[in-house]
């Protein structure tokens, strides 16, 4: 019989007792938690500050989900300040979040990926620090006009993962 390897790196408690700090080193390096274990039996799993409010801020995104489900596809004819609204829901200004999270919030919205092919989340980090903003197109024109949002923020210096970002305001734009 063939045991089942962990996809996650694992340690010790006695490896945590020794150096807490080579754990959440072990975790930030493989962008992943860190199981611990005590006598062949997992006691509890090690994340870094950046992974655990990540962890946050996305279960409050899932929560909101089935509201924003409820909402129709597509923003309002009425005008986009509702949409507007649902989009800031989604998006927490002042909060750090991955851009690949921004994208796939983005496309449940209605938006047009921008994760083309390999290296997308690169390009869309460069468009963030060249241009000061990620811009999205909405798949469905309203009214004949095309709906562009124009994601304002900057890289978070604040970690060590290179593609987190921080939402600083969210603009609609019809043309």
């Amino acid at each position: 019989m063939e045991l089942k390897k962990l996809d996650v790196p694992t340690t010790s408690i006695t490896e945590v007792k020794k150096s807490p700090m080579d754990v959440f080193n072990q975790a930030r390096e493989a962008g992943t938690a860190v199981y611990v274990f005590n006598r062949e039996k997992v006691a509890g799993v090690m994340l870094t500050q950046e992974q655990y409010e990540t962890l946050l801020q996305e279960l409050d995104y899932l929560r909101q989900r089935p509201m924003m489900e409820e909402e129709p596809e597509q923003p309002p004819v009425a005008g986009l300040e509702e949409f507007l609204q649902i989009m800031r829901q989604a998006l927490i200004t002042g909060a750090s979040i991955s851009a690949k999270n921004l994208d796939e919030r983005m496309v449940a919205l209605g938006f047009i990926t921008r994760k083309t092919g390999f290296g997308g989340v690169v390009d869309m980090v460069n468009e963030l620090k060249e241009t000061g903003k990620i811009v999205y197109q909405l798949r469905k024109k309203q009214d004949g006009k095309s709906v562009t949002a124009e994601v304002i923020g900057e890289q978070d210096n604040q970690t060590q993962l290179f593609d987190k970002l921080i939402i600083k305001k969210i603009f609609l734009k019809e043309k």
